[in-house]
């Protein structure tokens, strides 16, 4: 666990993160949920998913891949279900700034910012994004 402590500023994860993760009193982002998995030697999505029947695939997406194919998906979402922007940002309860930022896989998106998109659009908040296909994302390469 000490790889996780950061040793100069801006590196590593700090203690007092750590812990309120620990006591599931943070709303942990995935950067940090990136950094802790590459600490741990796991992958993010064993991290998320507590699943070890995944596909190999789904073990190398970190952060901003991650990022990109919930963007992905939004986006085909939105235009699947002929939503206009703010229709969407209401569906899965954000803003429209915040929906903007989503679509491009810009930002830190939170954990539980995911689970909440999830759980509006009726998905296993857990598989999701780790899906052969996702409606919008064909390829598994993200």
């Amino acid at each position: 666990m000490a790889q996780l402590f950061h040793t100069s500023p801006g590196k590593g994860l700090a203690y007092r993160t750590y812990i309120k993760t620990a006591r599931r009193k943070n709303n942990i982002t995935l950067r940090t949920l990136d950094m802790m998995a590459r600490s741990l030697r796991i992958s993010i999505a064993t991290l998320l998913t507590a699943k070890t029947d995944i596909e190999p695939w789904v073990h190398e997406l970190g952060d901003q891949a991650i990022r990109r194919r919930l963007g992905a998906f939004i986006n085909g979402e939105r235009e699947r279900r002929n939503l206009l922007r703010y229709q969407m940002a209401e569906l899965i309860g954000v803003s429209e700034m915040t929906l903007a930022k989503l679509e491009r896989g810009a930002g830190n998106i939170s954990v539980d910012t995911i689970a909440g998109i999830a759980k509006s659009l009726c998905l296993d908040p857990t598989t999701f994004l780790f899906q052969d296909q996702i409606a919008c994302d064909p390829s598994p390469q993200a």
